[in-house]
């Protein structure tokens, strides 16, 4: 069996790069589970006592707003706090097992993508889907009390770090679904020293913006049909799964060291 394999295959991957047609369609998915992620924070952020359950930088704040003392009314309970982060931690480190090969602080420009939307990111966000579905049934089924808040916190915080994990994995520029941090900088950063190109101008915005009308969704959403608030979202995020398996599904390339692999 021959041991060159490996070599061969980054030379016989040259020629499948991913069309702009096809990272036009990943784009507008990021698009939309940022917008999905907006409304999931404003439901938790406004009904758990505002707590975060994807943006962790304001809840490390908080750990530190709880550790001086700081308590209800004034900051949130730091129980809840402590709950969404080791739940996103333990949803994290869950998908870097699913997806199993991982360099997440890795970033390919659109012009190196090969595969646009792996197969593994779809199972990540299936798994994520179903921890969602759980908030669901127990935010529709259960009455509202101390220890089912903290449950939910934990539930929506888990499935935030599946698919924070998830897209992190596609390795696109400054791009993140559950905090937009990143996103913003490469933004500013961009525009600064007009080094963005359109697609990537594009997708920042798009991300940035469909946050933002998320939230404003899910506040409307709390106040006009609360019960039904988080079926929005999940819907959102299947609706994303279904389109990424069917419209970026992408025959793996020919390589010619495959068949020296029989040898």
């Amino acid at each position: 069996m021959s041991t060159e394999a490996p070599a061969d295959r980054i030379v016989d991957r040259a020629a499948a790069h991913a069309t702009p047609a096809l990272i036009a369609v990943r784009d507008r998915l990021l698009v939309a589970l940022a917008f999905s992620s907006g409304i999931y924070e404003a439901i938790c952020f406004l009904s758990f006592g505002k707590v975060f359950t994807g943006f962790q930088t304001g809840n490390i704040v908080f750990l530190g707003l709880g550790a001086a003392g700081t308590r209800p009314p004034f900051g949130p309970d730091p129980v809840r706090v402590v709950t969404s982060l080791v739940a996103f931690a333990a949803g994290a480190a869950l998908a870097v097992r699913i997806l199993k090969a991982f360099d997440g602080d890795k970033e390919v420009e659109d012009d190196n993508v090969f595969e646009v939307w792996p197969r593994r990111v779809s199972i990540t966000l299936v798994a994520a889907l179903v921890v969602q579905v759980g908030f669901l049934a127990v935010w529709m089924a259960v009455p509202p009390s101390n220890d089912v808040s903290n449950i939910l916190i934990g539930l929506n915080a888990f499935a935030m770090g599946m698919q924070m994990n998830a897209i992190r994995s596609l390795h696109v520029p400054g791009i993140s679904t559950t905090a937009e941090t990143a996103t913003v900088i490469s933004w500013i950063s961009g525009i600064a020293t007009w080094s963005l190109k359109a697609p990537a101008a594009r997708r920042l915005t798009g991300v940035l913006v469909s946050t933002a009308v998320g939230a404003i969704v899910g506040d409307w959403l709390l106040s006009h049909a609360h019960t039904y608030a988080p079926v929005l979202p999940a819907l959102v995020i299947a609706l994303v799964i279904e389109i990424a398996s069917v419209s970026l599904k992408q025959e793996p390339p020919l390589l010619a060291s495959d068949n020296n692999l029989e040898d």
